[in-house]
């Protein structure tokens, strides 16, 4: 967790998160793979089995999205850091952190961050962020092995 970006969707999951019997290394790696249609195993395949989140991010760039993408990308990713932070590890670091959490980036990601390039001086949905805060919340709120537990499959 090195670097001031701990909550990067490019570091590895402390144990690799097993779905439809695929094994993600890292949120990213999940995220991506899921943008594939249900049918398409062998694209969430392929997507899993890449070397780094780099890899799984161009590939997911190229792939055919499935026609339900844009109404559940938030889940996904929702779903990819309730994984995460589900460790004790990350579930520490996530809770030592007060007030809002923005993913700040400098490669234009005005959806799951904010950039802060002169041209979208620092304008974005921060998407990820929220969903930190909310996961932060929810912890705050449950006991830790009842908010462990609330992990659902998705649709």
């Amino acid at each position: 967790m090195a670097g001031r970006n701990w909550f990067s969707n490019f570091h590895p999951f402390t144990k690799p998160l097993i779905y439809q019997g695929f094994v993600f290394t890292t949120p990213e790696h999940f995220y991506q793979a899921m943008k594939a249609p249900k049918i398409d195993l062998a694209t969430r395949r392929k997507i899993a089995r890449v070397s780094t989140p780099a890899e799984a991010k161009k590939l997911g760039r190229k792939i055919t999205l499935r026609s339900d993408w844009e109404q559940i990308k938030v889940e996904v990713m929702f779903f990819a850091q309730r994984y995460r932070f589900s460790d004790p590890k990350w579930r520490r670091k996530l809770l030592e952190t007060r007030g809002e959490i923005v993913e700040w980036n400098t490669w234009h990601d005005r959806t799951w961050g904010r950039c802060t390039c002169p041209m979208c001086k620092g304008e974005g949905k921060n998407l990820l962020g929220k969903i930190l805060m909310k996961l932060r919340d929810e912890m705050l709120l449950k006991k830790e092995t009842v908010w462990r537990n609330t992990i659902q499959p998705l649709r």
